[in-house]
């Protein structure tokens, strides 16, 4: 049985044709838009939909600067004074829609929240996935992430839990071993997406990080898919 997203679309003819509007070959790295930009989308892409991801983590660095794979630039691994946000547009094809996700991703620190009370509502208001992230080399992180989860439970828009872990090294020992993740995964009922620290591939960073950006795409489109449903059945 065919599946509505493809997780291999973007290495197809089709899927490349589209690669120049998201990577710059030239300077062989993503491109990145601001708040107020966005790329220049082509007649196949017949939709733009938005959604708003706040990352959570052990506060010793901004939890986005962890991510700067995912994220396609280098960001400087300081503290936070406030809220920031990154944006990335990734397209993506769902049964025969080219469709494109605007993922706005809200970061903040510990010391902003207690300095400025309104900082954590800003960031729970009207969010679509709480993305909390631990590093495989620390395991402190990771034991944090059931409490971080727990701690935005009852958030009223019923967001989706994302966890990632970056700096895997599957050939490597390391302090987050895969009992913990197989034990963890199989009480919360989700997958972990692991950013692995080598870059195999011949071809631009982009391909490296596909799978984990469509898995995030996928688990906001499920998101919507489960909410329009309850809805349906309520009518």
């Amino acid at each position: 049985m065919s599946r509505p997203i493809n997780m291999n679309w973007l290495s197809s003819p089709e899927g490349e044709s589209l690669l120049h509007h998201f990577y710059d070959h030239t300077k062989k790295k993503r491109r990145i838009y601001g708040i107020l930009e966005m790329p220049c989308l082509p007649p196949s892409i017949e939709e733009v939909v938005n959604y708003k991801i706040f990352m959570v983590g052990r506060d010793t660095t901004s939890v986005v600067a962890r991510l700067s794979g995912i994220v396609g630039t280098n960001i400087i691994n300081n503290d936070i004074n406030g809220i920031k946000k990154t944006i990335i547009y990734w397209p993506i094809k769902i049964w025969d829609k080219i469709i494109l996700f605007k993922l706005n991703f809200w970061d903040t620190s510990e010391n902003s929240i207690k300095k400025y009370n309104h900082i954590l509502p800003a960031c729970k208001d009207k969010v679509d996935a709480i993305c909390s992230v631990f590093t495989f080399d620390d395991v402190t992180s990771f034991n944090d992430i059931p409490y971080l989860m727990n701690s935005m439970c009852n958030i009223k828009d019923k967001p989706a839990n994302i966890v990632i872990g970056s700096k895997y090294k599957p050939w490597s020992t390391q302090s987050v071993v895969d009992g913990q993740i197989k034990e963890f995964e199989a009480k919360w009922k989700l997958k972990i997406i692991k950013i692995d620290v080598n870059k195999f591939s011949a071809r631009p960073e982009i391909f490296d990080v596909s799978y984990q950006l469509n898995t995030i795409c996928k688990i906001l489109w499920n998101r919507d898919q489960e909410f329009i449903t309850k809805q349906i059945v309520q009518v």
